[in-house]
């Protein structure tokens, strides 16, 4: 079940990318933020707030969680204006590099070293975002730059929450990181937003499927299912989020590729299986190492 969950997490996040183009053609990008938020926020604190509501008042989660948030409307919001000018699978594929970001910036902030194979998924993963973003007369569409917003708030938001989660009410932090997210979006909204929601039945469902299953269903299973499935096996299908945006986004939008974007994205996605794969092995062998019996126990 929680294999088949993940499955299921993978593909509806890589169905959101064509809906959000799609959207957006109809509704403000940052309202379409503040929404998917909102949704979410109201729903999760909801949910914290009938098992467990004092957690919701602790000083350390509420800040966490403020800081995720704000990393997590820009992470939102960023890759949906960089939808209005880039295509679904461009999106979808710059986003999924982000984990080879963070190693980077471990690497930067607090010197922890780069692995062998780190590196070469490093290399790896910057030559295919060249030949996804180059067009090969010197340009750069501009909806690749401003996801690459996306790409460095979405890395440093992947360290963070792993530092957070340490001695805190985890399902308070999301809420709370969901609760600021939609404040932060509404701000932006207020500020730079032009216009609100054109009233459509599609407009209205399509919001509610970014809120209630891109964004609240995906964070709750991801927290609750890698419990119970390996983390190789979380990275490996994970990996596979921007392939199934990019099959929608030709099946449903009609978007087509070309074999320099084809050779761009392979190279991705084989430098994000690549680094995950190596650093959750590496995980795993540190572990057995701290604890000389964890082999026998498995026995």
């Amino acid at each position: 079940m929680s294999t088949f969950l993940l499955i299921l997490t993978t593909i509806v996040w890589g169905s959101t990318f064509f809906i959000i183009k799609d959207t957006i053609r109809n509704v403000d990008p940052f309202y379409l933020v503040f929404i998917r938020n909102l949704i979410a926020a109201v729903a999760m604190s909801l949910y914290v707030f009938t098992r467990d509501k004092k957690a919701l008042f602790n000083k350390t989660t509420l800040t966490r969680g403020a800081v995720l948030g704000l990393l997590l409307a820009t992470t939102y919001s960023s890759q949906t204006i960089g939808l209005k000018y880039t295509t679904s699978g461009h999106s979808a594929f710059i986003t999924g590099s982000a984990v080879i970001f963070v190693p980077i910036l471990l690497f930067v902030i607090w010197r922890i070293k780069l692995h062998p194979l780190d590196i070469v998924s490093i290399l790896g993963v910057f030559t295919g975002l060249f030949l996804l973003t180059w067009d090969g007369d010197g340009h750069i569409n501009p909806g690749d730059l401003i996801t690459l917003i996306t790409v460095a708030a979405y890395a440093v938001h992947l360290i963070s929450a792993g530092r957070f989660v340490k001695n805190v009410n985890v399902p308070a932090m999301i809420a709370h990181q969901f609760n600021f997210a939609t404040l932060f979006s509404l701000i932006a909204y207020l500020v730079a937003g032009s216009g609100g929601l054109a009233v459509t039945t599609k407009s209205l469902y399509a919001l509610a499927y970014l809120g209630f299953c891109g964004t609240l269903f995906c964070y709750f299973v991801t927290v609750w299912a890698q419990k119970h499935v390996s983390a190789v096996q979380v990275a490996l299908i994970f990996a596979l989020e921007p392939v199934f945006a990019a099959v929608f986004a030709w099946l449903f939008a009609g978007e087509t590729l070309h074999r320099k974007e084809f050779s761009g994205m392979f190279l991705i996605l084989a430098g994000i299986i690549l680094y995950q794969t190596a650093k959750n092995l590496r995980d795993q062998r540190a572990a057995i190492g701290a604890k000389p019996n964890a082999v026998l126990e498995t026995i």
